[in-house]
C-alpha cells in the first residue's frame, strides 16, 4: 500500500530583474564634435525609445550641472522634448568615467570624435579610441561637422601593386 502525500498549494514565484534598462549615454562638452555627439545621441535615444544620460567627467566630485545645461542649450535651446534626459557628473578621466558608466551590453555610448590626427591622438591620448577599445557596449563615434577628410595627411600609401609600399 502506497502512502499518499497531501496536496501542496501552488506557489507563484515572481522573478524581478535587477538589471537596469538600457540607455544612451553621451559624453558632453561644448566643442563642435561634442555638440554633434549630443545631437546624434538624442536622435538615437528617440529612435530606440531609451532615456538619454548626458554625462560630463570631472576630476573631483561636483554638483554643478551648468556645463551640461549649457551644452543642451547650445544644441537644442534647452532640454530636448522628444527624450527623457538625465544629467550625470562622473569622477575620473573622461574615457574611464564614460566606459564605467556605460557598463551594460544594452547601453549605447556616444562620443564626439575630434579627428585631430593620429600623431596628436597618440601623443595626448584619444577619448574616442579609449572608449572604442574599453567599453562593454556599442560605441558610436560622431565626427565633427566641420571635420575634413584626412586623406592628405597620410604618411604612407598603398600603391597599385600589392607587394610594394612607398613613402609619400
Amino acid at each position: 500500500m502506497r502512502a499518499l502525500k497531501p496536496a501542496q498549494p501552488e506557489r507563484t514565484i515572481t522573478v524581478m530583474s535587477t538589471r537596469p534598462d538600457p540607455r544612451v549615454i553621451v559624453g558632453v562638452d561644448r566643442s563642435a564634435h561634442g555638440q554633434a555627439a549630443l545631437r546624434a545621441a538624442v536622435t538615437e535615444a528617440a529612435l530606440r525609445g531609451l532615456p538619454l544620460y548626458a554625462a560630463r567627467a570631472t576630476s573631483t566630485f561636483s554638483s554643478d550641472f551648468t556645463e551640461i545645461d549649457a551644452a543642451l542649450a547650445d544644441a537644442f535651446g534647452g532640454r530636448p522634448m522628444e527624450v527623457e534626459v538625465h544629467r550625470e557628473l562622473l569622477v575620473g578621466s573622461v574615457a574611464e568615467a564614460l566606459t564605467r558608466s556605460a557598463a551594460l551590453p544594452g547601453d549605447l555610448l556616444v562620443v564626439g570624435d575630434s579627428r585631430h590626427g593620429r600623431l596628436r591622438s597618440f601623443w595626448s591620448g584619444s577619448v574616442t579610441h579609449s572608449c572604442l577599445t574599453k567599453a562593454h557596449c556599442p560605441v558610436m563615434a560622431v565626427p565633427s561637422p566641420e571635420a575634413e577628410p584626412t586623406t592628405g595627411h597620410a604618411w604612407w600609401r598603398k600603391p597599385a601593386s600589392r607587394d610594394q609600399w612607398e613613402r609619400l
